[in-house]
């Protein structure tokens, strides 16, 4: 008896170890798949194709009107973004023929309509990154100036775009000039200039010297004459 008994309760401990262990395994959780590591983004496109500043002439009145266009370029060389300034003065006619004499009152607040106005000529040059954030700096400060004035002779709107223009590095003709020719001066000298202001900070490649052509033999009737060459205009005084 004793020994069914003993029997009876080693299977019992063996049925409870096995009931233990078959919950303990049911109620682990399967390991979750791996996923798979994700891709780097990849780095955003850059629209940009640098910058530019483009110097304008308005037709208006006698003068005209000069004023700068300047933004972003995209990768066709197309204006992406666009912003204008300028200097003017604060009135109607009667108050720029009183800045003939004495300074008179402007502002560099940009007037829409001005955008109105034919365009009797434009030069557009293009900008590294220093050259754009120079402008950005001299527009600040001229826009910042605390009582600003026009006046036909010492500070009028060419004035106001030189200032601009030598923010970027370009040479500068004089100010006291008709608009709609101030600013073909301006291409004009820094098409000209060594090296050309146009290329921002890529100097020209520079060109092959020609050997120079040998003289040709003279003969008799070469030196006989003491005739001098004909006048041509490039002998003519410049005025």
């Amino acid at each position: 008896m004793e020994r069914a008994v003993a029997t009876a309760t080693m299977m019992l401990a063996v049925g409870l170890m096995l009931t233990s262990a078959s919950a303990q395994t049911s109620n682990t959780e399967p390991a979750a798949p791996s996923l798979p590591a994700a891709k780097p983004a990849k780095p955003a496109a850059q629209s940009s194709g640098g910058y530019f500043i483009e110097f304008r002439a308005a037709r208006i009145g006698i003068y005209g009107h000069s004023y700068v266009a300047y933004g972003r370029l995209d990768r066709q060389g197309n204006a992406e973004t666009t912003t204008y300034a300028d200097l003017h003065p604060v009135g109607n006619y009667a108050v720029m023929a009183v800045g003939h004499f004495v300074p008179v009152p402007a502002n560099t607040e940009w007037d829409p309509e001005v955008l109105d106005l034919p365009i009797a000529h434009k030069y557009r040059v293009k900008l590294n990154d220093s050259q754009y954030n120079n402008l950005l700096a001299a527009v600040k400060r001229a826009n910042e100036e605390t009582s600003p004035y026009w006046n036909a002779v010492s500070n009028n709107c060419n004035h106001y775009v030189g200032k601009l223009a030598e923010a970027v590095g370009l040479r500068v003709p004089m100010a006291f000039h008709l608009s709609m020719g101030f600013i073909p001066d301006l291409q004009e000298m820094n098409e000209a200039s060594w090296p050309p202001m146009t290329t921002a900070g890529q100097p020209a490649k520079p060109t092959a010297k020609k050997p120079a052509p040998k003289p040709a033999a003279t003969t008799p009737a070469d030196t006989a004459t003491d005739t001098p060459p004909p006048f041509t205009a490039t002998d003519s005084p410049v005025h």
